[in-house]
């Protein structure tokens, strides 16, 4: 029987060795370091794939590196590190979820970062929809985001039917644009019929939760937290989690 730690030694032999005889698949290694390179060809070993996927791959891999500045590199864990890679390996460019991915892994590889890295976002990624991602971003700028819904409907309440809800309340001007600026942006999505969904998923994954501090709020705009006639308004915001997950994964994430 193979002894386990001959096939290992002879992996990481063969990786190393691959980092030092093709650095024209790593591409201008004087860039960024040997160590960039050889880190590269160490997550790609275990995934044979061809031509232009491996191509891609490095790139994702190679982005990840370099957010992170050379002297808080550390090696990531493998139960982290090489899931995210094997998920890359398909990722089309110009996704925001391949975004995701590589955000985690450079965190995973940042001395000063690796904390933000929790397990449960690699899980978290592999379910979302990009206008999931959309959805967490609106709800970053601002502390507390007011939604309108249909009582007792799952149902994406479009511009018209949310303007009327407003007009009946004759609102000031000031504190009607108060609210439209505090109301989710469903528009933003590209499915926004799609929005109670999104809601309810997001929810499912423990990153946004009902509020419902706005009870001041709700008592200057002379709106009621439930009316059986009309569209009801609450107020939602990102968890601890939802939070630390953007500022993990969303590159640039800003924060209300």
């Amino acid at each position: 029987m193979t002894d386990p730690n001959v096939v290992v030694a002879s992996t990481v032999a063969a990786a190393q060795a691959a980092a030092t005889v093709t650095p024209q698949t790593v591409g201008q290694i004087d860039k960024f370091g040997a160590d960039v390179a050889k880190t590269v060809r160490l997550f790609m070993f275990p995934f044979q794939i061809g031509g232009a996927l491996q191509d891609r791959l490095e790139r994702y891999i190679d982005r990840a590196i370099r957010q992170v500045p050379e002297e808080r590199r550390i090696e990531p864990v493998e139960s982290m590190a090489y899931p995210i890679v094997e998920k890359l390996r398909f990722q089309p460019e110009h996704d925001p979820i391949t975004e995701l991915y590589i955000q985690l892994l450079s965190r995973a590889m940042d001395r000063e970062r690796v904390g933000e890295a929790h397990p449960a976002f690699f899980s978290i990624i592999t379910q979302m929809a990009p206008d999931e991602l959309l959805f967490l971003r609106d709800f970053s700028s601002r502390d507390e985001t007011l939604i309108m819904s249909p009582v007792g409907q799952k149902v994406y309440p479009d511009p018209a039917w949310r303007h009327a809800r407003l007009d009946k309340c004759e609102l000031s001007a000031d504190i009607r644009q108060e609210i439209e600026d505090e109301t989710f942006t469903y528009e933003a999505l590209s499915q926004p019929e799609l929005f109670p969904v999104y809601q309810e998923h997001l929810q499912h994954l423990g990153l946004i939760e009902y509020h419902n501090r706005l009870a001041r709020h709700y008592k200057q705009l002379e709106l009621k937290l439930r009316d059986d006639s009309e569209l009801s308004v609450f107020s939602m915001k990102l968890t601890h989690l939802g939070r630390l997950f953007l500022k993990a994964c969303a590159k640039d994430a800003e924060f209300g």
